[in-house]
């Protein structure tokens, strides 16, 4: 990974020359980071002036950069002289102990290459090799070069403190680069910082007491003469200083001890392979420069006791640089395909969510046009930051470049599971992301609904650890009736729940609890990741591999899981206790999971995390588990969960608002009113949301620059939906608000994208109309015909789901009230019976009122509707004869579909559910497969109520229209095979499975992977009247049986290869079809091929958006012609 050099200035008015030295700096050109920090003492001469222009310069994307990234920055204040002021320099930046770094005075300058020679260093040698580097001497008075020379520096004459300039030469300041551990070795805030003008001096002295220097016959920098200099006017306070340290006698003394004649005079010094760039440190023989030395500094007669050795002719290799791997190119990380833009490096493990999205995403490829899934190590970068890992500044330009690649023209997705995503809004803005899946949302995100400027939705944690299904035990038989296996609480925790369950718990005997003092990955990850440089070694063995197999074992013998709040609301215990069967103990407050409430509310517990609701838990899961069928049940609702969102499937959610983006404004989940079938937003929302973040925000020290940022997106979203009113609560300093904004407003420069958008809205809004009252449908009035949806079955008529109001946006009017309504529109001809007054009252009141019944359900129409063919129909409503129009599957072309069949199309939910089910099985091979079938568990499934009579197998054979449900019932009994699986109301009980929170997810849940044959018969068949059913083979796994005649669209859909097809079969002939039903290796290839298929086809927004606008335009057609 590149290096970083660290380089500070301290600075007191030097206006003339500070622009030469930053120059010098930040035009280095090198495979590196730089870290310029520039400390002033306080300059009033227009120093500060030049440095805020110099970070303006630095900060824009059009000053030409020849490393790989710089980070500028400054402080002035008072210090107590230079030295003091370098130290308080290197204490503004975080350095690594093995960092390099350097200062260079406000008048001097770098020489170009010196940083990339430094970095070569950094690369090739570890820090017990090389912490100490220095180049030759090289001065400039003013801007004329006045000398250039090899400088040796003897490594005894630096141990012996004699390099003043008298007894020895100096060690030219410039140039010399050193680690932050030798700094931080001589304690610089006692040895440095009090010096006036020998603190470089001190510096080399106590250095060499620690390590070697290594010199480069090489100029890195260069020392400027100038007027006015102390180092030239105030010699001699300069030699005071060292006198007052080491006296003059015992300099002398050291001196001659190294031309005594057993002195070894050595200096270590870099030699360069001209080929390859490969360095060598060698140990020279400098005896000879006491050769000439001892008449300059002793009297004559005592330069005659001095005879120093000979050099050696040969020098010594001390190290031989190792040359480091090529770097990865940036570019080999990121790839955009298939639309993913994806940074596939860096992934945080075991907690392997945002990479396991990824995956699964890529796996699936179903992102639709239009919408971009940004694949991104969020969790490792902001352990970075957040941190202040030294290496920060690598990734953050890793993740600027990746930024620069991110399409414009598109809508961004991505997945974070960072616990601490939104204090790193500022990431996610500056990459353009709108829609974030976030595994640790709260009830608060979710009632935001993107008022905050970026749409936070629930996401789930990839599970890590899962029993395997032999582990397992039945629920009603497990040892433990709770358990909690994990880390104790500590100050990075949300609450105390850890706590409460450890003192209150531990000693119940029907539960396990076990305190641990770290999470078993707490090393993998935060040693082994974040820090830098970390991920040397084998990572497996990091892992307390013990702790974790204890854990893993709980949850197989747990009939409740406590899963309280971590350092997040959301936790991979959760998850991991879904996938053991164990039924999860939900212990964090503000935690929002994915999915529908009520269903989490049937398969989970929800307990507060105050120590007296957990002290009161036990009794409660004791009552649970005193009922078998109760646990089951919640066992079962949990299985639903999981099938949704556990290993397989969990980018649910992200795949279908992918699908609704996809759509663009003609979005299956369309912003309308609470009325017309949108979201029941409350508008007060927004602004309790504002004040408790405003309260919030009070509450702490100082302001951040994210909470900053926070503040004015929610305001400008407030603004835009409250109008004009808003504006003096938000100018208002005398409040709490307006004080927040005014200082969120100063804190951030006048071109940062948010600032600027939020006084445009500011500027926007008070200019613009007053706001129209917000609970009216979202549709403009006067748009198309005024359509009022009445009657029982009105939600079954196809301009009543959302997905095709969407569709139908500004072309028609959703009203409420039927008596301003153009027409009435319900799903069944029996609605207009049951509401015969109200009807009888709207033909009396309104006689231009047009009503239609256009039905979906073909069994209603050829039982229950006076035949189906007729569309003019007169239906008598008390004493008033009703004229309306009757539309249908057989005397309208509204479900004659081309790709996908209408049911389907009614919900972006059920899309999803089918192209991210189906995928599932895309992995198996045709061998798996089959060896799936032949040992299923169900020989055949049958999932339906029980329907029995004539009046359930009426035919009509000139139309194609065949009643099925008895038909069905019949088979279902006639299969007389061991195992097989038969369910719905009237088989084993009345209950209706449509009471269950999700019904058709309960039946895919139980059947998913055990079954061979999956009953498939509609209910009637009519050639385009396909339902979910025969697709729910392709999501559990199984052959489906189905009913078609030659003519029937399914047909285009599924091939007879991979299809039982009962079509002119008895009952008993199809139950033996079934029961002698033997696949083979091409019916499981075909069945693949179909899965494929049909995967793609239901995640084709191009085909979804199709079809939606082609059944919307022949009802409005059939409407205007009424």
């Amino acid at each position: 990974m590149p290096k970083t050099i660290y380089i500070t200035t301290p600075s007191y008015n030097c206006v003339a020359t500070i622009d030469r030295t930053i120059q010098s700096v930040v035009t280095q050109a090198g495979d590196f980071f730089i870290r310029y920090h520039v400390q002033d003492a306080g300059s009033d001469d227009g120093t500060l002036d030049r440095l805020a222009w110099w970070q303006r310069q630095l900060a824009s994307k059009g000053f030409a950069k020849h490393c790989r990234g710089i980070e500028f920055s400054f402080a002035s204040a008072p210090d107590d002289g230079m030295y003091d002021g370098l130290c308080k320099g290197f204490a503004a930046m975080r350095i690594p102990m093995d960092g390099f770094m350097s200062w260079i005075n406000g008048d001097d300058f770098f020489v170009q290459g010196a940083f990339a020679f430094i970095d070569a260093v950094a690369m090739q040698f570890t820090q017990q090799q090389v912490s100490w580097v220095g180049g030759a001497t090289t001065i400039f008075r003013e801007n004329m070069p006045l000398a250039q020379f090899d400088n040796p520096i003897v490594r005894d004459a630096m141990c012996t403190e004699i390099c003043e300039g008298k007894h020895w030469n100096f060690l030219q300041q410039e140039g010399a680069f050193f680690r932050n551990w030798l700094w931080r070795s001589i304690k610089p805030e006692d040895t440095i910082a009090p010096m006036r003008l020998a603190g470089d001096w001190n510096m080399g002295r106590l250095f060499a007491a620690k390590a070697s220097l290594v010199q480069t016959k090489m100029a890195l920098a260069s020392f400027r003469i100038t007027q006015g200099q102390l180092s030239a006017s105030q010699r001699e306070s300069y030699q005071a200083e060292i006198d007052a340290l080491i006296s003059e006698a015992d300099r002398r003394a050291g001196s001659e001890a190294l031309a005594l004649p057993d002195a070894n005079l050595v200096r270590w010094t870099f030699k360069i392979n001209y080929g390859s760039g490969q360095l060598t440190v060698v140990e020279e023989g400098r005896n000879g420069m006491m050769q000439h030395n001892p008449t300059e500094l002793f009297e004559e007669e005592d330069a005659k006791r001095f005879k120093p050795a000979s050099d050696t002719d040969q020098d010594v290799i001390v190290y031989t640089g190792v040359m480091p791997e090529p770097a990865v190119a940036l570019e080999d990380g990121i790839s955009f395909e298939n639309g993913i833009l994806a940074f596939d490096r860096d992934w945080q493990f075991p907690a392997i969510t945002e990479q396991q999205a990824f995956h699964q995403i890529r796996d699936t490829g179903s992102v639709p046009e239009g919408v971009t899934y940004v694949a991104y190590p969020w969790a490792h970068l902001i352990d970075k930051i957040q941190t202040k890992s030294s290496d920060a500044n690598v990734h953050l330009a890793q993740f600027q470049a990746f930024c620069d690649r991110i399409p414009m023209d598109t809508t961004l997705v991505t997945v974070c599971q960072h616990i601490k995503m939104k204090e790193f809004l500022d990431l996610f803005e500056q990459a353009g992301i709108a829609h974030v899946f976030w595994s640790h949302a709260t009830h608060e995100d979710v009632a935001m609904n993107g008022a905050g400027g970026l749409d936070i939705r629930p996401f789930p944690l990839f599970p890590v650890q899962i029993p395997e299904v032999g582990e397992q035990i039945d629920i009603a038989a497990r040892p433990y009736l709770f358990s909690f296996v994990g880390a104790k609480s500590n100050q990075y925790y949300l609450t105390d729940a850890r706590s409460h369950i450890l003192d209150l718990l531990r000693d119940h005997p029907k539960g396990l609890i076990i305190g641990r003092d770290d999470w078993h990955y707490n090393k993998v990850v935060y040693e082994h990741q974040i820090r830098p440089g970390g991920r040397n070694g084998n990572a497996d063995d990091l892992v307390n591999k013990s702790n974790s197999e204890q854990f893993r074992m709980s949850l197989a013998q747990s009939v409740f899981s406590l899963c309280p709040s971590g350092s997040g609301p959301n936790s991979i215990r959760l998850w991991e206790s879904l996938g053991a069967g164990a039924i999860p103990v939900v212990m964090a407050d503000t935690y929002a999971p994915p999915g529908d409430p009520a269903l989490w509310q049937a398969a989970a517990v929800f307990c507060e995390e105050t120590s007296e609701a957990i002290a009161a838990l036990p009794a409660r899961l004791e009552k649970l588990a005193a009922d078998p069928e109760q646990l089951r049940g919640m066992q079962r609702a949990a299985a639903q969960i999981w099938l949704l969102y556990g290993p397989q499937s969990f980018v649910y959610d992200v795949q279908k608002r992918m699908l609704e983006l996809g759509q663009g404004p003609q979005s299956g989940e369309p912003e309308l009113a609470p009325a017309h079938g949108g979201p029941d937003v409350d508008q007060r929302s927004g602004t309790a949301l504002r004040d408790l973040l405003v309260a919030r925000l009070r509450l702490q020290p100082q302001l951040s620059q994210r909470d900053a940022l926070s503040l004015l997106r929610i305001c400008a979203s407030n603004a835009l939906i409250e109008g004009a009113a808003l504006l003096p609560r938000l100018r208002d300093d005398a409040t709490p608000l307006g004080q927040m904004l005014t200082l969120a407003q100063e804190m951030l420069p006048d071109s940062h994208p948010t600032l600027s958008h939020y006084r445009a809205v500011m500027a926007h809004v008070a200019s613009a109309p007053a706001l129209t009252d917000l609970s009216a449908p979202a549709v403009a009035k006067g748009q198309g015909p005024k359509i009022c949806f009445l009657g029982r079955h009105a939600n079954r008529t196809p301009l009543s789901y959302p997905a095709f109001q969407a569709t139908a946006q500004g072309r028609i009017t959703v009203v409420d009230d039927p008596v301003g309504a153009d027409v009435i529109m319900t799903g069944f001809n029996l609605d207009l019976q049951e509401n015969a007054e109200r009807f009888e009252q709207i033909a009396k009141d309104s006689p231009d009122t047009r009503i239609m019944v256009i039905s979906e359900e073909p069994l209603w129409d050829a039982n229950w509707s006076g035949g189906f063919s007729d569309t003019a129909r007169v239906a008598k409503c008390g004493d008033a004869q009703l004229p309306y129009t009757f539309l249908n599957h057989s005397n309208s072309n509204i479900y004659t579909f081309d790709r996908i069949p209408y049911f389907l199309l009614t919900s972006d939910d059920l899309l999803t559910r089918y192209s991210t089910l189906i995928a599932r099985n895309l992995k198996l091979t045709p061998q798996d497969l089959l060896s799936r079938w032949r040992t299923a568990a169900i020989p055949a499934a049958f999932v339906a109520e029980k329907r029995e009579g004539d009046k359930y197998a009426l035919a009509f054979p000139e139309q194609e229209v065949w009643g099925l449900s008895s038909y069905r019932s019949e088979v279902a009994a006639k299969t007389d095979l061991p195992g097989v699986y038969i369910e719905g109301k009237g088989w084993h009980s009345e209950a209706r499975r449509q009471d269950l929170p999700d019904w058709h997810l309960d039946k895919l849940t139980k059947l998913d992977g055990r079954v061979r044959v999956l009953s498939s018969y509609e209910n009637t068949h009519q050639q385009h009247y396909i339902s979910e059913k025969i697709f729910d083979a392709f999501i559990v796994g199984g052959v489906p049986t189905y009913y078609a005649s030659p003519t029937h669209a399914i047909h285009r859909l599924v091939p007879g290869s991979c299809i039982i097809n009962s079509f002119g079969l008895t009952s008993d002939q199809a139950a033996a079809q079934i029961r002698d039903f033997d696949p083979d290796l091409a019916t499981a290839e075909a069945w693949l091929d179909t899965a494929r298929q049909l995967r793609a086809r239901f995640a084709d927004t191009q085909a979804i958006c199709a079809e939606r606008l082609r059944i919307v335009d022949v009802i409005l057609t059939a409407v205007s012609g009424l």
